[in-house]
């Protein structure tokens, strides 16, 4: 029988869930009440949080399976680095040397963590030719408290929490999980986020460029909020729906553009920064994916073809609903073990 495993993402608006069992994935998406997650992430309410996961355990059915969690980008940092070699114990006491622009007060109060990368040909070669500039690897950092805070609302609402990943390390493990001839090219992921952008650019087992704008759904939300006078909670709704064609309003359409140029100048810098770069196309993800006009502006924008995220899920699923909004947590539950 195979082993069910559960991934979790929560995002300023919702909350993602993926439950994966063998080749099979079940994806849910769960709006979350307003306030109770703030702009960065950080959950305002703990003990509303924990009934509400304690809700959706036993009305989704989920599983006493292990759980995984994708922390949001201003929780973690997580980053290519090279070090020498050095036993596991040196490796732990410098990592935290390698996150002095994240880490604040005492280096103590926080975990980090790494994963060895396979060397690419032109680093064996240095390595070979005895010029290596270090080991490859994929490292982050994230606070002890927040670790253990989210361990607590989670085994509070009977759910175990074995893994906390950053998000870069959630899409790392879905290309892991693919076909050795399909992950050796490189995977863009433009994640339309509620209160940012994020271009994220995956090749093999690390992060070849991450860049976040600071445009995200909410802006959209406050645009639709001022064309029809409400507050921005409730124009999300008319949003989702386009309700009176809200999409088709000017003043979203110049957001859409706006998003599109910018996300055009950090596919441009990558290219230009790695000459022999061949990206096939782009995998929008995250709750602005559902929106046709953004995603028109995008694909014309930038001239390539939006991928499908369905088919990077468990066992090659195509169309599997939620693709574009699951996928860190999809991610998130391939990489638990």
């Amino acid at each position: 029988m195979a082993t069910a495993r559960l991934g979790f993402d929560i995002g300023s608006n919702s909350m993602n869930i993926a439950l994966l069992k063998g080749d099979e994935i079940r994806l849910e998406n769960v709006r979350l009440p307003e306030n109770l997650v703030d702009g960065d992430g950080n959950i305002v309410l703990p003990h509303v949080f924990t009934q509400l996961l304690r809700q959706l355990k036993k009305e989704l059915k989920l599983p006493g399976a292990k759980a995984a969690l994708v922390l949001p980008p201003s929780q973690a940092i997580c980053r290519l680095i090279s070090l020498p070699k050095m036993t596991e114990e040196q490796l732990l006491l410098n990592l935290p040397y390698e996150f002095t622009d994240f880490i604040q007060g005492v280096a103590d109060q926080y975990f980090c963590d790494y994963a060895l990368c396979e060397p690419t040909e032109a680093e064996q070669a240095a390595e070979d030719a005895g010029e290596s500039t270090g080991v490859p690897m994929m490292a982050a950092a994230a606070a002890k408290r927040t670790l253990a805070e989210y361990a607590q609302m989670f085994a509070r609402a009977g759910i175990r929490l074995t893994t906390i990943l950053p998000q870069e390390m959630a899409l790392v493990s879905l290309v892991q999980g693919l076909d050795k001839k399909e992950n050796e090219r490189e995977f863009c992921f433009v994640d339309l986020g509620h209160t940012a952008s994020r271009i994220t650019v995956v090749w093999r087992d690390r992060v070849q460029a991450t860049r976040q704008i600071a445009i995200g759904g909410r802006n959209l939300d406050l645009l639709a909020a001022d064309e029809f006078g409400v507050d921005a909670f409730l124009a999300n709704t008319y949003k989702q729906s386009n309700f009176q064609d809200i999409l088709a309003a000017p003043s979203l359409r110049d957001l859409y553009d706006r998003i599109a140029v910018e996300i055009l100048k950090v596919i441009n810098f990558y290219q230009f920064t790695y000459r022999s770069s061949n990206l096939p196309g782009i995998y929008l993800v995250g709750g602005g994916a559902a929106l046709p006009p953004l995603r028109q502006a995008i694909e014309d924008a930038l001239g390539m073809p939006l991928l499908e995220p369905s088919e990077l899920l468990s066992g090659g699923l195509k169309h599997v609903e939620g693709a574009a909004t699951g996928i860190f947590a999809a991610g998130a539950a391939r990489g638990e073990v």
